[in-house]
């Protein structure tokens, strides 16, 4: 009799130690899931899924004495359920060219393709000129004032276009630029002509 109890704790203890092991591998499973989907991993993990599928089939296959651990397997196959549904959909998705993450890429690749080939340009040179004259002028207002500020870059770029506008009709079409000085504790944005 104290051999058959003895017996049935073993084979509890070693189912206990069967789920721990499936529970470490299904989570292992989802990181490189998780890694192939946002390209670290070239190939998904057949490997590692399959090894998850014999785990679980084997451990259905077990008799189990304890309703404790038939909950736990249960729990743990609704998680794997879960997950498989999830991976199929992603998979399908980026089969079709919908995936959102790839589809974001795509999109931040492109974006930054048409910023480069638009800084090339006279026209992109002058947008970043007036970018760093912005960052230029709405840093050295914070420093002089000790508090942070909320420019608008468009309202920036709207005046200094009316101001360059202007100076140009009083001095003739001269090249001009514009330049951040610190006056009497104020911070102005300065004229001045191109040579």
């Amino acid at each position: 009799m104290n051999e058959k109890i003895d017996n049935t704790q073993e084979r509890g203890a070693d189912l206990r130690h069967e789920l721990d092991k499936l529970e470490v591998m299904l989570g292992e499973l989802k990181v490189l899931y998780e890694q192939f989907f946002l390209g670290v991993l070239t190939l998904p993990p057949d490997k590692s899924h399959t090894m998850v599928k014999m785990a679980l089939r084997r451990l259905r296959k077990a008799p189990f004495k304890s309703s404790a651990l038939a909950y736990r397997l249960r729990s743990i196959e609704n998680r794997y359920s879960t997950l498989f549904t999830y991976w199929q959909r992603v998979l399908r998705e980026r089969e079709e060219g919908v995936y959102a993450r790839d589809v974001f890429k795509a999109h931040m690749r492109e974006k930054n393709a048409l910023e480069d080939q638009r800084a090339g340009t006279v026209v992109g040179a002058a947008e970043k000129q007036m970018h760093n004259l912005f960052d230029t002028y709405r840093e050295a207002l914070e420093k002089s004032t000790g508090r942070k500020h909320t420019l608008n870059f468009d309202s920036f770029q709207e005046s200094l276009l009316k101001r360059a506008k202007d100076f140009k009709e009083k001095h003739g079409s001269k090249k001009l630029a514009f330049k951040v000085v610190m006056k009497d504790g104020k911070v102005t944005l300065q004229a001045r002509v191109k040579e």
